[in-house]
């Protein structure tokens, strides 16, 4: 890093022009990472005038960099999460609704349900088998949440199609400021964490309009327990929208290079590498079966990938018998309403 002059008129507060050291080159982000943190979390901090610059300008560029899908704070994440939420169910049906996710996760466990109670749901549900790692962030990402729709719907609804005062309305209860201080006592009543199983959902019969998973589906070993419970807290007319991946989840971690892999093991067992391996026809039977009609199933873009005929030979019965599309689908949304 190259010193800024502090001794010239401002000189204490002047932007750091970064540069790479040789003797820090071969250590990795996250290893730079994490090693920040655990400083950090021993009490090390920016003492002087012209390190505090340096701290700020690393949280910009984090900021920046970190806006990705991936990250479960980011406003890029909740805008690909709300966008086909919206278009696939009206205000109408959205405004007074009770509604549920599925699979909220521990580490940021709220956010897309309050979303939807800013967007005029009357009531959420947020259910996760695993409890909230970090009350105090779970509770501040709520205050950064209501600020994209305060500031800038777009950036995550990809419209203006709320107002500010819409937005205040609907966030009777909160407290912005408590919430903003990861405070739990800025939480209202009509936002629910409940930490169950899908197949024993504590929720009353009929009580969801809505109800909305991502990513759980595939890692459900009774999906047909699963889904009785589903039919039973969704009111007739009520929707369903989730997404489900298809593919080998160790792709994601680099342990196999292609989604399809676990189809090439032979297994009787419920879940192999932590999937079920149902494919998108077999999940929607399985819905049409336990009282749901399927309006929709989206399986092209980046649910889609290629598949040679040499590694389909390699597939064991009966994923090597099934129908091409239904195995290059490597995720789907589907959307069905109970009947």
């Amino acid at each position: 890093m190259r010193s800024s002059n502090s001794t010239a008129p401002g000189g204490l507060h002047r932007l750091i022009r970064a540069a790479a050291r040789d003797d820090l080159a071969k250590v990795s982000l996250v290893d730079l990472s994490t090693e920040l943190l655990a400083r950090l979390a021993l009490g090390e901090s920016y003492e002087t005038n012209e390190h505090t610059v340096v701290g700020q300008q690393l949280t910009d560029s984090l900021s920046a960099v970190l806006d990705v899908h991936e990250n479960r704070f980011a406003a890029r994440r909740y805008a690909d999460l709300m966008r086909p939420v919206l278009a696939g169910m009206t205000g109408a049906e959205l405004r007074g609704a009770t509604v549920v996710d599925l699979g909220c996760g521990s580490l940021n466990p709220f956010v897309f349900s309050f979303l939807l109670l800013m967007l005029g749901a009357k009531r959420a549900y947020a259910v996760d088998l695993e409890p909230i790692q970090d009350m105090t962030a779970a509770v501040r990402a709520l205050a950064t949440a209501a600020s994209w729709l305060l500031i800038d719907p777009k950036r995550v609804l990809g419209s203006d199609a709320i107002r500010p005062g819409e937005v205040l309305e609907h966030l009777e209860g909160f407290r912005l400021p408590l919430l903003a201080a990861g405070d739990r006592d800025g939480l209202a009543d009509r936002l629910v964490h409940r930490v169950e199983s899908v197949a024993d959902l504590s929720l009353a019969d009929g009580e969801a309009d809505a109800v909305f998973s991502v990513a759980v589906f595939e890692h459900i070993e009774r999906v047909d327990e699963a889904l009785d419970s589903l039919r039973r807290i969704t009111k007739p007319g009520g929707i369903g929208n989730h997404v489900i991946d298809f593919s080998d989840h160790r792709v994601y971690a680099g342990e196999v290079t292609s989604p399809f892999e676990f189809l090439k093991t032979q297994s009787d067992a419920p879940l192999v590498h932590g999937s079920n391996r149902i494919r998108c026809d077999q999940f929607c039977e399985l819905f049409e079966r336990h009282g749901f009609a399927v309006e929709q199933v989206y399986t092209s873009g980046p649910y889609t990938a290629e598949l040679s005929e040499t590694e389909r030979a390699q597939f064991v019965e009966p994923f090597r018998s099934m129908r091409r599309e239904n195995l290059t689908a490597i995720g789907a949304r589907i959307v069905a309403r109970r009947r």
